[in-house]
């Protein structure tokens, strides 16, 4: 006979928690109060409480993550980009954490060992391109890749969860640190640390065009003095040219610190119709010029400048100047590229950009030793445009902001000092030179701005604006109007009628520090008119 069958009980198929039970805004309200290390202790209570925390652990840690040339380093963004985390890091940045010789004294050994240790390995990682391997393999993994970067800090975003001054550091630097005392960030005003940010720089994207990366953004942020010169931007080797070029033309913002006053300089030929040819021996923007004309989608551009003054207005005047005045030669060789290259599917066609020399081209003949710059590029999706930290004429400033108004959508001007060039006269007197010192620069520059033709600016920046005037310096302020007037160094707008944030009395708008409007300004304002004439021909027309 038959026994009957009997039922087993069901086993769950994972044990129950009461913690499972805690709704999931609980939690998070809990886990916003703990500290880094402490939220790492609550995740690992139990698999429930992991599972529920990831999604909001992900985006907090593993969006936007900072690593350095180490092998440690690079190794560990090789394993996120090869598991579940791999999605949502969408932002990278390489840290220019430097290894240089340092000394140790007698009683730290262990230290100095630590520290020539990886040192040794450092150097071996960058001599041997395993650098570049590390950084391909990861690039072709993250598949969601928006933003790349380089920076000479610590991010201070971890204030927030873990208190006043703390930071996230490139991964490996807490331990370098920890195990040897030295701060890798700490000593970056070198030689031998500027030519580590040049290679960094090459490295970047070099690894973005083996792996076939296409990243939208691209930021170089610094708040030291390792900024890389001219030669950073040679990536247009006959090895690395067709790589690089598609990962610069899929940028749609370009944010960098350029140094266009320093480096490798390189004699350039300057082309000025009616005149003969002349020659600039202290050019040092060349690669760079070359390298902007491949941004064929940018929508977003910004140079803060390291050197205020030195090349600033040089580089402004190439992007204001129109192709048909670069070289028939540079032009003609543009033409054959772009018959010779089939049109290719692509969000923004890119515009006609000039056959840029490989290596063996960039030094020229001794027949010809003057060097062409390229065209200048057109941006035809240009939206944004900012400028900071420079010493710069209004008409080079203008004239940039004049060609690209047709899609301009907002300018930002940061520490932008505007010069007003004027002959010396040994006649003036005293009288003279305090005209010439009250003459309110950048009110004529609003002025000038609001007439540019076809400019719809739908946001406006202007911060810690100044004004270099008959060789003295000059602060400008903001005020507001009414009975409650209150200086502020910074003012912007946003919305659809700018040329009501510079109105038609901007001289009661920025002024100078020290220079309030009265009856002077009306005196004094044809004899402004007539001089900036006389001195610039006319170019606030």
């Amino acid at each position: 006979m038959s026994q009957p069958a009997t039922s087993l009980p069901s086993r769950p198929s994972s044990p129950t928690t009461p913690f499972s039970k805690v709704p999931i805004e609980v939690l998070l309200r809990i886990s916003s109060y703990l500290t880094t290390p402490e939220l790492g202790n609550l995740r690992l209570t139990c698999k429930s409480i992991e599972q529920s925390l990831f999604n909001t652990f992900m985006r907090e840690f593993f969006t936007k993550r900072q690593f350095m040339l180490m092998e440690q380093s690079l190794q560990a963004l090789v394993d996120i980009s090869n598991s579940r985390l791999s999605d949502c890091l969408d932002h990278v940045v390489i840290g220019l954490d430097f290894f240089d010789y340092r000394r140790f004294s007698p009683m730290e050994v262990a230290q100095e060992n630590a520290y020539r240790q990886a040192y040794a390995d450092h150097r071996t990682l960058v001599s041997s391109g395993q650098d570049v391997v590390m950084l391909t393999e990861a690039f072709r993994n993250l598949k969601n890749l928006q933003t790349v970067g380089i920076r000479d800090y610590h991010s201070r975003e971890r204030e927030h969860r873990d208190g006043y001054g703390a930071t996230w550091a490139s991964y490996g630097a807490t331990t370098i640190r920890k195990e040897t005392g030295v701060d890798l960030l700490a000593k970056t005003n070198t030689q031998e640390a500027q030519e580590y940010a040049n290679k960094v720089m090459i490295t970047l994207f070099t690894a973005l065009g083996n792996a076939g990366a296409r990243p939208k953004r691209f930021e170089m942020l610094r708040r030291q003095m390792c900024i890389p010169n001219d030669n950073a931007f040679n990536l247009f080797t006959n090895y690395l040219k067709p790589k690089v070029v598609p990962v610069l033309e899929g940028l749609q913002t370009f944010i960098l610190v350029a140094n266009v006053g320093s480096g490798p300089n390189r004699g350039i030929a300057v082309p000025i119709p009616g005149q003969p040819t002349q020659k600039d021996h202290n050019r040092y923007d060349y690669l760079l010029c070359h390298f902007l004309t491949h941004l064929t989608n940018i929508k977003h551009l910004r140079i803060n400048f390291f050197n205020a003054r030195g090349g600033v207005e040089k580089l402004l005047n190439w992007l204001s100047s129109s192709s048909s005045s670069s070289s028939s030669s540079s032009s003609a060789a543009a033409a054959a590229a772009a018959a010779a290259s089939p049109s290719k599917s692509h969000p923004h066609p890119p515009s006609p950009s000039p056959s840029l020399p490989s290596s063996a081209t960039l030094t020229p003949p001794a027949t010809s030793p003057m060097l062409a710059l390229p065209p200048s590029p057109s941006f035809s999706y240009l939206e944004e445009l900012n400028f900071g930290f420079c010493d710069v004429e209004t008409k080079a400033l203008l004239d940039v902001v004049r060609k690209f108004a047709a899609k301009l959508k907002r300018l930002e001007l940061y520490r932008v000092t505007l010069i007003n060039r004027q002959p010396h006269n040994p006649n003036d007197t005293s009288d003279d030179l305090r005209v010439r010192y009250k003459f309110n620069v950048w009110a004529k520059m609003l002025k000038s701005l609001r007439e540019v033709p076809g400019l719809d600016l739908e946001h406006i920046k202007i911060a810690l604006p100044n004004q270099i005037s008959a060789g003295m310096h000059a602060r400008v302020s903001f005020y507001g109007k009414g009975s409650n007037e209150k200086e502020d160094p910074t003012q912007e707008y946003t919305g659809i009628d700018w040329k009501h944030y510079a109105d038609n009395s901007p001289e009661e708008f920025m002024m100078m520090n020290g220079y309030y409007p009265d009856d002077i300004v009306d005196d004094l304002d044809d004899f402004e008119d007539m001089l900036m004439f006389e001195t610039y021909g006319g170019l606030f027309g």
